[in-house]
């Protein structure tokens, strides 16, 4: 598994955060990130960069011939960090059977009700049909990101995940990953992850979510050695 973020110089403020927690939590991993064409980012991921002319979904698109198809990536972007320690065990688990064409893409955390459990794997559950992608952490081959990219339409971001539907996604095999027992409700749509466990997502309309993942936040954010949040320097 690599590492692919997307993200954009607009959110620059929050990638001192991306790269505090990932450090933490997934350096042994190899990074990409896709980023506009006028912009900078750390040496230490492999950079593609896209025109910011671009719709969001071509930008994506543009970018992923320089990638290996059968490659498997954690498709990210930049306000969905960690905040604990990943279950890699079953993320291991989750990656096989994604190698082994069990799915197509398994998304790191639940949303919606009433979903069908899946056969494959105790943690595994049916995504909807209505929605069968989500801009959310999700584990799956590029060639399916590609497919995906390429089939749904949307002007912007939110036009785009609103029509990973099965009209245009047919016999994609999505799945999401749920611990029954101890993934609780988080918000209006979605629950935690413990396998992932992630914020879903720090940012919302360019201000932080601290309605949601204030204790989360406040923690990430907090600098012991100068005894300051340091978002405030932001």
């Amino acid at each position: 598994m690599k590492i692919l973020l997307y993200t954009h110089s607009d959110y620059f403020w929050v990638w001192k955060y991306w790269h505090k927690q990932t450090d933490k939590f997934l350096s042994n991993y190899e990074k990409i990130c896709l980023i506009n064409s006028d912009s900078n980012f750390r040496d230490d991921y492999f950079i593609i960069k896209y025109d910011d002319k671009n719709i969001y979904k071509n930008r994506v698109l543009s970018c992923l011939d320089k990638l290996n198809d059968e490659e498997i990536v954690l498709f990210c972007h930049e306000d969905m960090f960690l905040y604990n320690e990943p279950q890699f065990n079953i993320i291991n688990e989750y990656i096989d059977l994604i190698e082994n064409e069990k799915c197509d893409l398994i998304k790191l955390i639940r949303a919606f009700e009433n979903l069908e459990k899946s056969s494959i794997h105790e943690k595994l559950f049916i995504n909807p049909s209505s929605q069968l992608f989500s801009i959310q952490p999700t584990l799956l081959k590029v060639k399916t990101i590609k497919y995906i990219y390429k089939h749904v339409p949307g002007k912007n971001i939110w036009e785009f995940e609103a029509n990973t539907s099965k009209k245009y996604l047919n016999n994609l095999i999505s799945l999401c990953s749920f611990n029954e027992i101890i993934d609780k409700k988080r918000g209006k749509f979605h629950y935690d992850s413990s396998v992932y466990p992630y914020v879903c997502t720090a940012v919302i309309k360019g201000k932080w979510n601290f309605k949601e993942y204030k204790k989360e936040l406040y923690e990430i954010f907090y600098d012991k050695n100068f005894n300051i949040f340091s978002y405030y320097l932001t």
